[in-house]
């Protein structure tokens, strides 16, 4: 009668294709998984907020027509100008052009002018008062910070679902190796049926041998249907992760399991200082509370320069040009100085105020998220390791079981030993087999949760 191993090599299907690849369906995940490319959209968002932040220092144009009949003073003032906001020192331009024609009372003088009207423009700075920081800077910062936010917000995303794709794509390889273990012992038995049948009818074994067995077909065949169940299930769930060319669900076909799973590697206990030290470098909820932090200290920037006076500088140039009609010009440069200080700046006052506060709270955020990172990666450490060992030990165990296995089936074929000692050393065989299939498929769920806690992920580019 044939051994184990060799029933489990005859029963595998000849693969028409290359083993499914965890590879593969990181890759599909990256094209084409749903939730990912949802939390993708979030950067978009971010970019639509820096460009309505960006269209507070865009060019703004004006015009106006104004004209009077009917009265004392009949007038057409026609007046056209741009103005824009600049990144640089909060300062900003202004330019434009008036003409106004008729009879202008006294208090309307300004409004009149030269034939061919008049052309001006000139410069607003601030000194003191939003020169460091105003609200338009402020918010188009803040914008791309949120812009970043939003980056790390999909890191974050990417490394939960790697993950679980990840765990899905053993959970599916260790299935189909279940499989093909319940598919082998049956085929041992069924393949002793025969010899069974022609040794009873000689006389060389009781009958009884011949029924046992028929036992043990029965329950193999229903250990292949439960082991079955378990592979079409993993296949299932890991189809939501591995897509088509067209981002539909595509049931991974049982020709294109791995033989066997990938040789487990032990992790030394020095990279662990290492690890830990890479993670709170790659880990997006740190850098995400610093840059959330980062908002907040301009939200205090902006309030600390409301708490200052506003003087203000601007500079102007007009010139009247074509028939003389004004007194004034032909070229003028103008000069102001503005001041303007509320007396109390409670309101400034409470914002800077808050916004101490809650850089405090992202401050304790940032630190116990440090914290509960580090033992993330210790735990997942002592995890992987115990891991590695019980699938390490399992695997001598299965060897052992073959071993006894194989003696007893010597034992029965020289006759000193029944069917019934031989099912069950199959059974146990197996049953071994398949504890060590669930430690290895936990080693690779403890490496798929360390990976995650040292976010491996963010070492590796998004694959197109």
């Amino acid at each position: 009668m044939r051994p184990l191993l060799a029933c489990l090599a005859a029963a595998l299907p000849l693969a028409a294709q290359d083993p499914l690849t965890l590879d593969e369906v990181l890759r599909s995940v990256d094209r084409h998984y749903p939730p990912l490319l949802a939390a993708l959209q979030d950067r978009t968002l971010a970019a639509a907020d820096v460009l309505a932040a960006s269209s507070r220092f865009d060019v703004s144009v004006k015009s106006a027509y104004d004209s009077v009949h009917g009265g004392a003073y009949p007038t057409d003032v026609f007046r056209a100008g741009a103005e824009q906001a600049l990144q640089f020192q909060g300062m900003s331009w202004f330019a434009g052009y008036q003409v106004g024609t008729g009879t202008f009372a006294v208090y309307d003088g300004k409004l009149q002018t030269d034939a061919g009207g008049e052309y001006k423009a000139g410069v607003r700075m601030p000194l003191l008062r939003d020169r460091p920081v105003d609200a338009r800077r402020a918010d188009l910062q803040k914008a791309l910070i949120g812009r970043r936010i939003a980056d790390l917000g999909v890191d974050q995303q990417r490394l939960l679902i790697v993950q679980l794709a990840t765990r899905r794509y053993y959970e599916w390889v260790a299935a189909g190796l279940r499989y093909r273990a319940a598919q082998a012992v049956l085929k041992v038995a069924e393949q002793r049926d025969s010899q069974l049948r022609e040794a009873a009818r000689l006389g060389q074994i009781p009958s009884i041998d011949v029924t046992d067995n028929q036992r043990a077909i029965l329950t193999r065949r229903a250990q292949v249907i439960e082991a079955q169940r378990g592979l079409q299930q993993a296949a299932i769930e890991l189809s939501l992760f591995c897509r088509d060319a067209a981002g539909n669900p595509a049931l991974p076909e049982e020709n294109r399991l791995p033989g066997a799973f990938p040789a487990m590697r032990d992790i030394d206990e020095q990279r662990l200082g290492e690890d830990i030290e890479l993670a709170l470098k790659r880990r997006p909820e740190v850098r995400r509370f610093r840059e959330q932090r980062n908002q907040v200290e301009i939200d205090r920037r902006l309030a600390q320069n409301q708490l200052l006076p506003s003087v203000d500088v601007v500079l102007s140039f007009s010139s009247q040009i074509g028939e003389r009609r004004v007194r004034r010009g032909p070229n003028d440069v103008m000069a102001s100085l503005i001041f303007d200080l509320p007396a109390q700046r409670r309101a400034a006052k409470s914002r800077d105020l808050a916004a101490l506060a809650r850089i405090e709270q992202f401050d304790q955020r940032e630190r116990f998220a440090r914290d509960q990172i580090a033992a993330e990666v210790r735990d997942a450490y002592s995890a992987l390791k115990a891991a590695f060992e019980r699938a390490r030990v399992l695997r001598e165990e299965v060897e052992v079981a073959r071993q006894l296995e194989a003696a007893e089936r010597v034992r029965f074929e020289l006759g000193e030993g029944n069917l019934f000692l031989v099912n069950l050393r199959e059974q146990a065989t197996y049953e071994t087999e398949l504890r060590e299939v669930a430690a290895v498929a936990e080693f690779y769920r403890a490496l798929a949760l360390y990976e995650y806690a040292i976010a491996e992920a963010m070492s590796r580019p998004r694959r197109p």
